[in-house]
């Protein structure tokens, strides 16, 4: 399942397997209880799923979960939705000591048909070969170990009802390719991971969202253009972990004659920490499109859909900061509910370097201020509320309120 969680899986194919009576150990994730001796940075999915596989014998090394989220959003700009965002089950099975595997399906906006807008997808599907400490095995349909959030996507492991703009518009989670790789821990505190993935597909890039909507997601993908994506953790202490995430590739589109193939990398830095019941976030990066220039021309004696995607800027950018502090720690310091009070500020430009003889979208240029709370009466179940106030580098800005329930199991 997580590709982050490099030194648990690591543990596994050091651990001898135990029988398949014995319960499995599950533990809280970091940023919604209270540990009494030291900050953890485990989260829900990591103990979840993750623990119950590498804690049962190959012949019955089973696990079932799920995690979803019923949301309320109600901009002043626009009419308030009601929507059953996301319903995931997990389905895991340990074939031996060494072999597991691991996936997720999605059902999105509780109804799909070919009159509704719901979707089914397989949202990860992938072999682990666990061989050693420094050295593991992954192949299948993988997620892209870039930021935080596109890792660790289940509602209750983040505040907000809804992803920071750079986790949608730069960075494009829940972002998953087809690829073959390595990961393991170098050393104390140092986790790598190394893919070779799928690429993107051009045709669909846009102003609006960069090339969110170009992903592929092993749908018959073209197999043609390859690329690859990296990423360090560093755990200096125990509740903090800097990371830092790079991805090139080529991506394959219709339009060679005129344009050529079309490179595009992305780098990524982020960071997190738990002190008490003080938690942070940061996390910036920047996406660079090569051949905007070319790609922009053929757009426009393109589809209507391409023309109305104009200008593809050679470059996105974004960044967020996040603070957040659980108040029950001031009135019960070792209540296991919490109630996290956080802000967050948000930067986004989709339209950051726009090729010569284009005009920007300035209204792709996008701020947000966030302040919420998120009550979790258990870790595994978190209700949101918070407000946001949205501007942009041209047209009016709105308000927008949004609330929600979460769960994982």
């Amino acid at each position: 399942m997580s590709p982050l969680l490099l030194a648990s899986a690591a543990a596994f194919a050091q651990e001898p397997a135990k029988t398949a009576q014995e319960p499995p150990v599950t533990s809280a994730p970091a940023d919604t209880v209270h540990p009494e001796d030291q900050p953890q940075t485990a989260l829900p999915r990591e103990t979840a799923i993750e623990n119950p596989l590498g804690r049962t014998s190959g012949i019955s090394g089973n696990a079932f979960g799920g995690y979803g989220e019923l949301t309320f959003n109600a901009p002043a700009n626009g009419p308030s939705v009601v929507d059953m965002r996301r319903f995931v089950l997990f389905f895991g099975h340990d074939f031996t000591e060494k072999l597991r595997f691991y996936s997720e399906v999605e059902l999105e906006h509780a109804i799909s048909s070919a009159t509704d807008q719901g979707e089914v997808e397989v949202e990860q599907a992938y072999l682990d070969g666990l061989l050693s400490k420094k050295l593991n095995l992954r192949g299948g349909l993988i997620l892209m170990p870039v930021g935080i959030v596109n890792v660790y996507h289940e509602p209750p492991s983040f505040n907000g009802v809804d992803r920071p703009d750079l986790d949608q518009f730069v960075i494009p989670s829940t972002w998953r390719e087809a690829g073959v790789g390595i990961f393991g821990e170098l050393a104390e505190g140092l986790r790598y991971q190394l893919y070779g993935v799928t690429g993107f597909n051009a045709n669909r890039f846009s102003a609006e969202s960069a090339l969110r909507e170009g992903h592929q997601e092993a749908q018959l993908a073209y197999g043609g253009d390859f690329g690859g994506v990296a990423r360090l953790d560093y755990e200096p202490l125990l509740g903090t972990v800097f990371g830092f995430s790079a991805y090139a590739a080529m991506s394959g589109n219709t339009l060679r004659s005129t344009v050529g193939r079309v490179p595009v990398t992305l780098f990524e830095a982020d960071a997190r920490t738990r002190r008490g019941g003080f938690t942070a976030r940061a996390q910036a990066a920047v996406l660079f499109i090569g051949e905007a220039a070319a790609l922009d021309r053929a757009f426009e004696t393109g589809t209507e859909e391409q023309k109305a995607a104009l200008p593809v800027s050679s470059q996105a950018r974004g960044a967020y900061l996040e603070v957040a502090y659980d108040l029950l720690r001031l009135l019960a310091p070792r209540e296991s509910q919490s109630l996290t009070a956080f802000v967050r500020g948000e930067y986004v430009d989709t339209q950051a370097d726009v090729p010569a003889g284009f005009d920007a979208k300035l209204e792709f240029r996008r701020y947000s201020a966030v302040a919420g709370v998120v009550y979790r009466p258990i870790p595994q179940i978190a209700l949101k509320a918070d407000y946001r106030r949205r501007e942009f580098g041209a047209g009016p800005g709105f308000n927008e309120i949004a609330t929600a329930i979460t769960w994982l199991f």
